[in-house]
């Protein structure tokens, strides 16, 4: 699926911080990461990931640092960049050989199996000079790095803008590879089209009559979680649910995985701790028969995980949640921008949400005659392949 859809979200335009970035020469530390270097950069990664213009809690310190042991196999390098003492970008890199079925060495984003977002992580205002940063670091990397892929970026914000902007001014080549889009609410401050209207008729009946059936069984209740008190028992019966069906058979499951385990325990209790966290269940009388679990950080946000009961499982509770999440970010102006973290082909959520959120991998030329020679032929090869994917659907 390609990144053009009437339905794309459309975010502002980067910022104009050229003054900055003529004002200001970005420098970039690269070195190997380690448990110890992140907890070392914590206080200015913590201002940098507030102050960021593009929210993306995937690279906060409280979310990067307990998923260390899923990326430490990568022995990924961390980059910073920085406007003198003040930290303006980080992301993580890892060396890789073997793209578009060319023998080639590059470099690509270090991402694990939970991360549903590699956006860098930029200040607000400094997006440009980040991208002079980091093309200018690339450049004067190993020189067997051939290019740059920066995978599961966001494809309609202003990181992307910027880094799009400063290739195009410098005559560097790019490539928007791997796009596809997912399910996503946009909240925009005028609008007033009712929140279902997208819905088809037969998904309102559906949904009306698993909502009846449920209501002959028990009093039917949304819950938010809101109260200090309540949050472990609401985590460990989040977990216990989410430890059932395919997931435990598979041990697939957050408890099935220690890390994963400490991962989202210190993501969910960081984010309460921040007022980001929309913790919601569907109970039927007092048993809890569904979960979902969203992480925000304002205005945008994450629908990261969710579980029902197997037991109710014909009464579609997991539908019924999504509606709920649906009507509930779209009467509520907070957080105007939901990304459901999920596959592209979810067929409920993209009937049920409204618009699309677009991602792809942006590689990024190396400047010099040979690079220049390899990235032309490694695009060439990735367009053969894009266009045989597509013959073949």
């Amino acid at each position: 699926m390609g990144i053009a859809s009437n339905d794309i979200m459309r975010s502002p335009a980067p910022r104009d911080d050229a003054r900055i970035a003529q004002k200001f020469a970005p420098t970039v530390k690269a070195q190997p990461a380690s448990l110890e270097t992140l907890i070392a950069l914590e206080p200015q990664w913590t201002d940098l990931a507030r102050q960021s213009g593009e929210k993306n809690i995937f690279l906060f310190p409280w979310t990067l640092i307990p998923s260390w042991p899923l990326l430490e196999e990568l022995h990924p390098k961390l980059l910073t960049v920085w406007e003198k003492d003040l930290l303006i970008g980080l992301q993580l890199v890892r060396s890789d050989k073997g793209y578009a079925k060319l023998p080639v060495p590059f470099l690509r984003t270090a991402v694990h199996h939970e991360q549903y977002l590699a956006t860098p992580l930029v200040r607000a205002g400094y997006e440009s000079a980040f991208a002079k940063g980091l093309c200018d670091w690339l450049d004067g990397s190993e020189a067997q790095n051939c290019f740059l892929n920066l995978a599961l970026t966001s494809g309609d914000g202003p990181v992307h803008g910027a880094l799009i902007a400063h290739c195009e001014a410098e005559g560097r080549a790019s490539l928007a590879a791997n796009c596809f889009t997912r399910a996503a609410i946009e909240v925009a401050p005028e609008a007033s089209e009712a929140f279902d209207s997208k819905l088809s008729a037969n998904r309102r009946k559906s949904l009306s009559r698993a909502r009846s059936k449920l209501e002959r069984l028990g009093k039917l209740r949304v819950e938010r979680l809101s109260k200090a008190e309540d949050l472990a028992s609401w985590i460990d019966g989040f977990f216990a649910m989410e430890d059932t069906g395919w997931k435990h058979d598979n041990a697939s499951s957050i408890l099935s995985c220690p890390t994963e385990t400490a991962l989202y325990s210190r993501m969910i209790k960081q984010a309460f701790d921040d007022g980001e966290l929309n913790f919601t269940r569907l109970c039927i009388d007092d048993r809890p028969i569904a979960y979902t679990l969203d992480v925000t950080a304002r205005p945008y946000g994450f629908c990261l995980k969710s579980a029902i009961d197997q037991d109710y499982r014909k009464y579609s509770p997991g539908v019924l949640m999504e509606y709920e999440t649906l009507k509930f970010y779209s009467e509520q102006s907070d957080c105007t921008l939901l990304d459901s973290c999920t596959a592209p082909d979810n067929a409920m959520l993209n009937e049920l949400w409204p618009h699309q959120k677009p991602i792809m991998d942006l590689v990024i030329a190396r400047k010099g005659l040979v690079y220049g020679a390899v990235f032309s032929l490694v695009a060439m090869m990735k367009a053969r392949f894009g266009a045989r994917k597509d013959a073949a659907k």
